[in-house]
């Protein structure tokens, strides 16, 4: 393995931030840490930038021993490159003289130092700009110089730290195929922190999944969408209808899973589901079903079906290309559901929903 890091940990205070961390890398591999505010992503990056000591644990990067528990190679020393937030980029230079900086500190000749600047320049698809100041730039614009001052010193790994937070939607979107395409062509190992699902699932070839410090599921993309370890992973990769219960009896194809809510402290029982239970589920659990995944019928189908409920439409919208219908099953509100539909349903119309078995699965809760 390219990077290995083994049992990090760190505390603030009684507060513990990272707790046992194990993960292990590819060299050529585009890693992104997701999670909430507060979880520890960030904590981890600069623990690996050598930015933040660890209380204990390794770090390893291609055969070099950054941290060992004891010892913490400097800061200097690491050959990483990272790419924070806000850029950091120097507002008194001039973009090449920004990307040319971790070169100058090296003392390389000044020839080489303009000659690596251009081709990063041209790498970035900035040929033109060196002479121009950041104040001179758009955000996407100072987002490539960022990364080009990053790779200007060939690190062994990149880190980058929100870099695509501050801007618009399209525009992040774009930014993300590019890092992709230029980390891939530069087979550059890269670790990514973000709390955008969607950035996640395009750059990365894997995920790590953090809460309160702790990995709750690490794998593709594809794996975590359709196989989450549990309700909170399953919240976090994609949209996600997670309708809580309680596990009554397992055969050999499908769980049975009581779905109940609480109104005014009395419990109700809105109905029993069937779907493939993972192997760790016990007695409290959660039905994951993806709105692609909800069948929604204007009339209770003639055939035997499981999983059939009556609904009622609360809100039906045109997003992205297809209509997105928000339903409550039975009277109350207490459970919603969201389903992709191709029409548009009218507000309070009854209807039912279908959520296929072979569709579905039961994850602890």
């Amino acid at each position: 393995m390219y990077l290995q890091i083994k049992q990090l940990r760190k505390s603030y205070g009684s507060r513990q931030v990272v707790s046992d961390i194990d993960l292990s890398m590819q060299e050529g591999e585009i890693l992104s840490l997701l999670g909430p505010s507060g979880c520890g992503k960030t904590t981890i990056l600069r623990m690996i930038a050598g930015l933040v000591n660890p209380d204990s644990g390794s770090i390893e990067i291609g055969g070099r021993m950054l941290y060992d528990g004891k010892r913490a190679m400097p800061v200097e020393e690491r050959s990483l490159g990272m790419v924070f937030q806000d850029y950091a980029l120097w507002p008194h230079m001039t973009v090449a003289q920004n990307v040319a900086f971790g070169l100058r500190l090296r003392h390389i000749p000044h020839a080489k130092v303009t000659h690596r600047v251009q081709d990063l320049l041209a790498l970035v698809n900035l040929p033109d700009f060196g002479k121009r100041y950041p104040y001179q730039l758009s955000g996407g614009q100072q987002q490539r110089v960022a990364v080009a001052r990053a790779l200007a010193t060939e690190p062994r790994v990149i880190l980058l730290d929100e870099p695509l937070s501050s801007l618009d939607a399209a525009l992040r979107e774009s930014m993300s195929t590019e890092l992709v395409q230029l980390f891939k062509r530069l087979k550059m190992t890269a670790i990514n922190v973000t709390h955008d699902q969607n950035e996640a699932m395009l750059m990365s070839d894997r995920i790590l999944i953090l809460r309160d410090g702790q990995i709750q599921q690490i794998g593709a993309p594809q794996q975590l969408y359709l196989n989450p370890a549990n309700r909170f992973v399953a919240s976090f990769i994609g949209a996600a209808n997670i309708l809580p219960g309680k596990l009554l009896a397992t055969d050999t194809h499908y769980a049975t899973l009581r779905l109940d809510a609480s109104i005014f402290g009395e419990q109700l029982v809105l109905g029993r589901v069937q779907a493939e239970a993972q192997p760790q589920v016990q007695d409290r659990a959660a039905l994951i079903c993806r709105p692609d995944d909800v069948y929604v019928h204007r009339k209770l189908p003639e055939e035997n079906r499981k999983n059939l409920f009556p609904a009622h439409v609360l809100h039906s919208s045109f997003v992205g290309g297809r209509w997105r219908a928000s339903l409550a099953i039975g009277n109350e509100e207490l459970h919603k559901v969201l389903a992709f539909t191709s029409s548009s349903l009218d507000r309070q119309e009854s209807v039912w929903i279908e959520l296929a078995p072979d569709n579905c699965m039961i994850v602890p809760g």
